[in-house]
């Protein structure tokens, strides 16, 4: 849980660092490309490294991959970015937010069975707390192609944090391979101009000076993408995706913080209430143990099997360890 606070923390400062280059001309879609292109080549040779022996599951596991990198990832960015072109950011990020929720109820639909009441009542705090930090105004008219992207985000970041916690791959290589998948499919949105991709000055304004855009999108592609992505990936696939999900949700007080820190965007008292009830649903939420079934690398024995292990509890190992059978003496073919 601490890994995913970390994510959520270096998942904060995109939003600060990336906003001096957007002023400066630089498209979402060019963002987006920068972002996961520079990613892939920073992740090739750790993803090289980690698949060794196991690229077997490249294949084995092609669809849930593309999903993955595709939709998981470029689509989550494709589609917030197109909803925040026409709605407010604040309305966009509440919206995409809906993730959590979504994953409790696509969970009891798919279970046929609901969460504890703490885990209900933790989610709509949650939501609650961060409909309060983002301050969104009434009475507002919103474009409902707008609202439309941003309910798509929100279901495509829920499919991101399942099959960040269920795909059997290396977090390192899952994440790198994810990247690869995501600027292929953000540069094929690019060329048929669905997603416009524009290159503007290559300086912008930060703490008060001019200084060249590689510095802000340096702090976005090494902290708030390669290392917030690949960690986020590590943890979900030890806790679960639905405590991964209400944890990600401290990103939003961590984007407050950072904002303040670096833009000198100071939030008012009902945001601070706001961060207060969240965190208190976040809480409820993850102090619920969540059945979750680690994935296994090729080749890594099984919890059970190890002498002295510990296993988690909710943990289901895939095969249950028996002892050897001894070989019979005759057997025919009908054995």
């Amino acid at each position: 849980m601490l890994v995913a606070v970390a994510s959520a923390l270096a998942f904060g400062m995109s939003g600060t660092f990336v906003k001096p280059v957007l002023d400066a001309g630089w498209s979402a879609g060019a963002g987006s490309i920068v972002r996961t292109g520079i990613g892939t080549l920073i992740l090739a040779v750790p993803t090289v490294r980690a698949m060794r022996g196991r690229w077997s599951l490249l294949w084995r596991h092609r669809l849930g991959l593309l999903l993955f990198g595709g939709v998981g990832i470029a689509g989550t960015q494709t589609s917030y970015f197109l909803a925040v072109s026409r709605i407010p950011v604040s309305t966009a990020l509440m919206i995409e937010y809906l993730a959590p929720v979504l994953l409790v109820v696509a969970t009891g639909i798919r279970m046929r069975r609901w969460p504890p009441l703490r885990v209900i009542g933790g989610a709509a705090l949650a939501m609650g707390g961060l409909l309060l930090v983002l301050d969104i105004a009434g009475g507002v008219a919103l474009d409902p192609l707008g609202v439309g992207a941003a309910f798509t985000a929100a279901v495509v970041c829920a499919v991101y944090f399942q099959l960040s916690a269920t795909l059997p791959v290396p977090p390192l290589a899952l994440t790198g391979i994810g990247f690869f998948v995501a600027t292929v499919v953000s540069g094929l949105l690019g060329v048929t101009r669905i997603v416009p991709v524009t290159v503007g000055s290559w300086t912008v304004d930060l703490f008060g000076s001019r200084v060249s855009a590689l510095v802000p999108l340096a702090v976005v592609v090494l902290i708030a993408t390669a290392l917030a992505y690949t960690i986020e990936v590590a943890a979900a696939a030890r806790i679960g995706p639905r405590p991964a999900s209400f944890l990600a949700l401290t990103e939003v007080l961590f984007a407050t913080l950072t904002a303040a820190l670096v833009l000198g965007q100071i939030p008012g008292p009902l945001q601070v209430a706001g961060g207060v009830v969240l965190l208190l649903g976040v809480v409820l939420v993850v102090s619920v143990p969540a059945p979750h079934r680690m994935p296994l690398e090729d080749g890594e024995p099984l919890p059970a099997s190890r002498p002295g292990a510990h296993v988690p509890p909710g943990h289901v190992p895939l095969s249950t360890p028996s002892r050897p059978r001894k070989r019979p003496k005759v057997a025919s073919r009908g054995d």
